[in-house]
């Protein structure tokens, strides 16, 4: 505000005012001199005083004074607010736990009527609501407050000499930035800040962010196998820096899957680097397991992206398989099992029910008292050859429990016998829908595929195996569909006596012709080809199985910001590429992020499904992959993502209120933190504004009528007092 003089608005001459005045005063003076021979000097004082300031005040409301100023012309004034929407104004500060972008919006909400931004624009001619992010500078919109998550590099230099040059506006009054100073590409703030200050243009900052300690932790494995054996235990070590100016306290955690295997506490001096070794760690069975290694995120950490690390270990079949065989009826078969799988690479163990309450039990952890109970008995052993007649004297626990030993686990299961209670009991995991009960009157050739049972095995076409002539057997004539026969009769289409299927992360199988123990008893040859055929299916059976979903790299990165693209291969039940399956991914991540999508198949790719997501956050993204057959079979797999911050910006997300300052500084600005900031905040403008002149009266004040009531009501009190008229 600039004042321009001072006047009065008294409508007569002045020369009739000041008479009146010199009137006033010399009748005051008059008064005063009777007062000082009346009373006492004190109280003559007070009265004389009162009087006069009486009299003044009632000669400046006649005489109604006034002062001109001159005012910026608000239709005349543009007000141009500029929001930083680059990737580091999506950082979340730990005592707000807000982003910074999302502190700002309210005060810029069009749908609030009392924010900020509409009561400039009640006032004042032009307010502008521009964003910037890179080298663009555009109008915020609502789908604006999004883009800090793309993680766009800051062009702070850049966007507040565009909005000084555009020639599509007028020049500005003053600017209002919101901003936590960061700027990493084009002009410096210093050199916009020299040519606003040239114009004479304030540039007022409203500091967005926190000061706080920064620095990085990081973790990746030092030495872990990318392929190991099952039940032989393997190593692992990792490697923690600390990257902070100062002792950090944290804890380091070990997970194969989502199962956490051990956890360790650390303490590392500034810039320490250490390397940590676990505990040894033995896998139980064969398949594909990712081992994660993650630390403890502290407050300041600048990369949560690295806090851990994942990779992919390939659990290759164990060097020996442990085997349990289950009857509830002695048979011929056992003993020849016994000692075709005595062998180094097999241990096993057994139940035999012997009478009502007599059993025979063979290992260790069997108990001779009786069937199992506990339903985790079957996860400690390979593989499980069954007597499909037990499966009615087994509890239901114990029955469900075998099903998640194959589907889960990845164990190995061999029937026999009366398929009848495995299809109801077992539904899709026995391998066989129909059979057709046989009994030869003479030996009936058989023929062995080498494949996949025997692949490695030289002279298969050679063997002799045969259906033992008198012996009752099971011939296979309806199969499930993921299910194939290995061997089968010589001559006699449709009909074999060995399917076998892989079944979720297992493998199943169902044998016809449990009396083969006649083979051995032939001759040295058919006795040395049984025991290589009862080893080979009982290492297939022990191996797992294919993996039939496959998930991309865990260690590949994303970017904040950019599409992720999940990529999943599928094989169907026959081990083909699968493009009838409906696959859904449930996502979590850091920050509470959570996201469903289905992924549809890749054209050029059989079994490919992809789909995308774009991550708001840097760290470990978890995907769970949910996966539906037409057939109604269900299989699920897990897989990890590491997500960095976006490109220059994710490298230094700190708050930088020093540079903020020098450029309000700089421009005749003011700056704020935006915890002070209020809405009925007003900038100051640029001293150049065209202005309007204004008159303000004195005795539009009412504090003047005010102080002219109390002199002379005080005036009349003290002469009542002193009894004077």
């Amino acid at each position: 505000m600039n004042f321009g003089s001072i006047g009065l608005d008294w409508p007569y001459s002045a020369t009739w005012l000041l008479a009146g005045a010199l009137l006033y005063f010399a009748c005051l003076f008059l008064h005063s001199r009777k007062l000082f021979r009346t009373t006492t000097r004190a109280e003559a004082w007070k009265l004389s005083v009162l009087r006069g300031f009486s009299g003044a005040f009632f000669l400046l409301l006649v005489a109604r004074p006034f002062i001109e100023h001159f005012e910026p012309n608000p239709d005349a004034v543009r007000v141009v607010s500029l929001v930083d929407l680059s990737g580091s104004m999506n950082e979340d500060d730990r005592e707000a736990m807000v982003r910074r972008v999302d502190q700002v919006r309210p005060f810029l909400e069009l749908e609030r009527a009392d924010s900020w931004i509409n009561q400039m624009r009640d006032q004042y001619g032009t307010v502008d609501r521009l964003g910037f992010a890179n080298d663009e500078v555009f109008a915020v919109r609502s789908t604006s407050w999004n883009i800090p998550a793309e993680g766009k590099n800051t062009f702070l230099g850049n966007a507040l000499v565009h909005v000084l040059d555009s020639p599509d506006n007028e020049e500005p009054a003053a600017i209002v930035l919101f901003s936590d100073g960061r700027n990493n590409a084009g002009k410096s703030l210093l050199e916009a800040g020299d040519k606003f200050r040239e114009y004479g243009i304030p540039v007022h900052v409203i500091g967005v962010g926190e000061n706080r300690v920064s620095g990085n932790l990081s973790v990746e494995f030092k030495e872990i196998p990318s392929e190991v054996v099952a039940k032989e235990e393997f190593v692992i070590t990792a490697e923690i820096q600390n990257g902070f100016e100062g002792k950090i306290k944290t804890s380091v955690r070990l997970f194969a899957n989502d199962e956490e295997l051990e956890s360790l506490s650390l303490n590392l001096g500034a810039g320490e680097s250490r390397t940590v070794r676990f505990a040894p760690h033995t896998p139980e069975i064969p398949g594909v397991r990712t081992y994660r290694v993650l630390v403890d995120s502290l407050e300041g950490d600048s990369d949560p992206s690295d806090d851990g690390d994942a990779q992919v270990v390939k659990v290759r079949p164990p060097a020996f398989f442990s085997v349990f065989y289950l009857s509830h009826r002695v048979m011929p078969l056992y003993p020849f099992l016994k000692r075709s799988l005595a062998g180094e690479r097999f241990q096993l163990s057994s139940l035999i029910r012997l009478g009502s309450q007599t059993f025979h039990a063979r290992g260790e952890g069997v108990s001779p008292e009786g069937y199992p109970q506990d339903p985790e008995f079957w996860m400690q052993y390979d593989v499980v050859l069954l007597d499909a007649g037990c499966l009615e004297e087994l509890n239901a626990s114990m029955v469900v429990s075998l099903k998640d030993f194959v589907h889960k686990r990845g164990g190995g299961l061999l029937l026999w016998g009366d398929p009848d209670p495995a299809q109801s009991l077992l539904g899709g995991l026995m391998p066989v829908l129909e059979t057709q009960s046989a009994l030869a009157k003479e030996n009936l050739s058989l023929t062995v595929l080498p494949d996949p049972l025997f692949t490695e095995r030289k002279r298969v076409d050679e063997w002799k195996p045969f259906l033992p002539a008198g012996m009752p057997a099971e011939l296979i004539t309806r199969m499930n569909p993921a299910a194939r026969d290995v061997v089968s009769l010589k001559g006699g289409a449709g009909h074999s006596v060995l399917s076998l299927q892989a079944y979720g992360a297992g493998k199943s199988a169902y044998w016809g012709s449990p009396h083969d123990w006649k083979r051995p008893l032939s001759d040295e040859k058919h006795s040395h080809e049984f025991s290589l055929f009862w080893g080979g299916l009982v290492e297939w059976l022990g191996s797992g199985t294919v993996e039939r979903i496959k998930a991309g790299d865990p260690g590949k990165e994303g970017s904040t910001g950019e599409e992720s693209t999940l990529m999943l291969d599928v094989l169907g039940q026959d081990f083909e590429p699968s493009m009838d399956a409906r696959v859904d991914a449930n996502i979590t991540g850091p920050d509470g992020f959570s996201k469903s999508l289905q992924l549809y198949p890749q054209g050029g790719m059989l079994g490919r499904y992809a789909g995308k997501f774009i991550p708001t956050a840097p760290g470990s993204y978890r995907v769970e992959y949910n996966l539906s057959y037409p057939d109604g079979e269900k299989l699920s797999h897990l897989s990890y993502l590491k997500i960095k911050k976006s490109g220059d910006e994710g490298k230094d997300t700190r708050y930088a209120e020093r540079e903020l300052q020098m450029l309000a500084n700089l421009t005749g600005g003011e700056f704020l933190k935006i915890e002070k900031f209020q809405d009925d905040w007003v900038p100051s403008f640029s001293a150049s504004l065209p202005t309007v002149q204004k008159k303000r009266n004195l005795d539009d004040f009412w504090l003047l009528f005010l102080a002219l009531f109390l002199a002379a009501g005080t005036e009349w009190i003290l002469r009542r007092k002193g009894g004077l008229r």
